[in-house]
């Protein structure tokens, strides 16, 4: 179904679901494709579901949102950044609060 469904060397963002529940979310910035094939082999889930994503920063961006809004997950760690770029997580606590420091703020009416 994989193979037939989804084109490969794409670049996307999956959630694989357990039991109705999301239980794992990830991405691939080269084969997307061969990514949940991978998954598919070890049994991790009884479906998914992806997106596609034209860069590799907007894949990591939605995979930051998918594992910030869907814990508790299998995934321990924080999503990665792709190799060789440095975007920052714009869910993340830190990032968040840098955006509301440096906002423009309006005088009081």
């Amino acid at each position: 179904m994989v193979r037939a469904m989804i084109p490969g060397g794409l670049i996307g963002t999956y959630v694989i679901y357990r039991d109705r529940k999301p239980h794992y979310i990830g991405r691939s910035d080269t084969n997307l494709q061969r990514r949940l094939l991978e998954h598919c082999a070890t049994a991790r889930g009884n479906y998914f579901a992806y997106d596609i994503h034209t860069t590799r920063e907007q894949a990591f961006a939605a995979e930051c949102s998918l594992f910030h809004a869907l814990r508790p997950l299998t995934n321990i760690l924080h999503p990665d950044r792709p190799d060789h770029e440095h975007p920052q997580c714009p869910f993340c606590p830190d990032s968040i609060a840098a955006v509301l420091e440096n906002r423009l703020r309006t005088p009081n009416l």
